[in-house]
């Protein structure tokens, strides 16, 4: 591995460990070239060499889409994918029952062409399309999608996105071990007609079947590599992937590219204008260069000291939009001094949100004193939020036995590799040692090995996350269930359960936010989550990008995108 810091001032001079670039492959070979403008200053030519991955000169007006991915996904299997640098690649690979208009968010068919509904909101009976094919031509049916809901419920599979099917009637309890595979409410009628029966009617089911947790298996092509039921396997591979999305996986270079290109047998392949995608895991600082100098087209996010300048000199570069988006820190409630509520709750006031939220240059209105991000499906916490107190966190914190941070234990906390979470970490470290009087131990760990990390509950305290799968407080509230598949602080609370699952039942919407309302109240007296801060998306888009429109999800199809010169 090779490793780059350097940084050019305006006046030309050189100045070290500016921003790094990391190379993941020796396949990748980086050219610097400098030259003198007539006003003096430097210039960078930073040149993209991919073996296979680069865009190609005669390509840049062509019809290949160059994205900025900002991470490398940990895998390419639908059924254990819920981090969003794989999420992207693979609405490009896989198609659900459903999609959403990537303008506004609306439920549309996917594989699915229409849908009926029982009165009472628990059965759904799906049309397939009869033109939908896989990507070796075998056409899709229903029993693909039944197949897909048995392999990721599987518990030999351990999914961490399981529960999105928990809505499902019995799944939970198959997963469990308590039920046959014969009591699972879904069923193929015959090869065009799919049967959903729900445990209780879920007013945000439809949305939910465009996560990839929801995708259709083909069998067959599993069962070549023992996938069905092993993880560990070279199923989600080119060459080996059969996908029912709008594109193929064709190459997969870790730490430079992973390249998707059209399928011909997708039922809408003529429409598609982008031939071909190219995603690039790339660190924000990189992906800038990159993005100026016309190597990729679309970024991931922005740093934190290009936001103004961005704003003031080319804003037609920048979209921004306040979207589902809550960052917090998780705390292993199983871990002393963690398991008392007193410092978990101290921990959480003393940390002064403002502050976080000018460092990373968001908005003040961003500091999060709860979870959930205001306006999500028309909520809006208004209880008794999170607030910078340190003379009460101090309170709590001599409660608890640990006056003035006295014969506090070590804790440690872990974050992944990043600017942001770095910069986030060290200025929460400083605010405990200075209102606390305690010494938080900071370790950083790459993504990968953080996600195992978070999963195994080998840590204290933990960066945690969510971007909104659908537009509903459920997608947030419903992390922190009892033995939820993405509960890494191990509360449990059976009062907050019973509210989630009260929340189900058909009733007026106002009613329902009520109850979530209360089910997040109860979330922030338990404090097994510090919130932190609602972050907006933003991304570089380039002027030859069209289609590429900000909403809420960040929710975006390859084939509706159009290129220009």
């Amino acid at each position: 591995m090779a490793h780059f810091s350097v940084a050019l001032s305006t006046a030309g001079k050189l100045n070290l460990a500016a921003w790094s670039y990391h190379l993941a492959s020796l396949d990748r070979e980086i050219f610097f070239a400098f030259r003198h403008d007539m006003s003096g200053r430097v210039c960078l030519i930073f040149l993209f060499l991919l073996s296979a991955c680069g865009r190609n000169p005669d390509d840049k007006h062509g019809t290949t889409l160059h994205v900025g991915n900002g991470a490398e996904p940990p895998t390419l299997d639908p059924h254990l994918t819920c981090e969003f640098a794989g999420i992207f690649v693979l609405r490009g690979l896989f198609e659900g029952l459903v999609t959403l208009d990537d303008q506004t968010l609306e439920v549309r068919g996917g594989m699915a062409t229409s849908w009926d509904t029982s009165p009472d909101g628990t059965i759904y009976c799906f049309e397939l399309r009869p033109d939908a094919r896989w990507s070796d031509g075998t056409p899709v049916i229903a029993e693909h999608f039944v197949a897909g809901v048995r392999r990721i419920l599987n518990p030999a599979l351990a999914s961490p996105c399981a529960d999105l099917i928990f809505p499902v009637k019995n799944a939970r309890a198959f997963y469990r071990g308590k039920v046959p595979w014969e009591e699972v409410g879904i069923r193929s009628i015959d090869n065009q007609h799919l049967e959903i029966v729900l445990e209780r009617p879920t007013p945000y089911f439809l949305s939910l079947l465009v996560h990839p947790a929801w995708a259709p298996v083909l069998p067959e092509n599993l069962q070549k590599f023992n996938a069905m039921d092993h993880r560990d396997t070279p199923w989600a591979r080119p060459g080996n992937l059969c996908g029912n999305g709008a594109y193929v996986l064709r190459q997969w270079r870790v730490g430079d590219c992973i390249v998707i290109e059209k399928n011909p047998y997708y039922y809408r392949a003529n429409s598609a204008s982008v031939d071909r995608v190219i995603f690039y895991p790339l660190e924000k600082d990189t992906e800038l260069t990159a993005f100026q100098s016309g190597q990729i087209d679309v970024s991931s996010s922005v740093p934190m000291d290009f936001i103004e300048t961005c704003r003031a000199k080319h804003p037609e570069w920048l979209q921004e939009i306040t979207g589902l988006r809550s960052f917090y820190y998780i705390l292993n409630c199983k871990h002393q001094p963690l398991d008392d509520v007193r410092v978990r709750r101290a921990l959480a006031l003393a940390i002064d949100r403002g502050i976080l939220c000018q460092l990373i240059h968001c908005a003040p209105h961003s500091a999060a004193g709860n979870l959930v991000p205001p306006g999500t499906g028309g909520y809006s916490f208004m209880g008794d939020s999170v607030t910078y107190d340190p003379e009460k966190a101090r309170e709590l914190l001599a409660e608890a036995g640990y006056e003035n941070g006295k014969n506090f234990p070590p804790v440690t906390l872990t974050f992944n590799t990043s600017p942001v979470g770095r910069l986030i970490a060290q200025a929460a470290q400083e605010m405990w040692r200075r209102e606390l009087g305690i010494e938080i131990a900071l370790r950083n760990e790459e993504w990968k090995a953080f996600l195992l990390t978070r999963r195994a509950g080998s840590y204290d305290i933990g960066r945690g996350g969510w971007v909104g799968d659908f537009n509903d407080p459920a997608t947030f509230l419903e992390l922190f269930q009892s033995g939820a598949t993405n509960n890494f602080t191990r509360w449990e609370n059976a009062a907050y359960d019973s509210l989630l699952a009260q929340a189900t039942v058909p009733m007026d919407q106002r009613e329902r936010l009520s109850i979530l309302h209360e089910a997040e109240e109860i979330l922030l007296k338990n404090m097994p989550i510090l919130p932190l801060y609602f972050e907006p998306y933003r991304r570089l888009v380039a002027s030859r990008v069209s289609g590429w429109t900000p909403n809420l999800l960040d929710y975006h199809l390859y084939q509706n995108i159009h290129l220009t010169q």
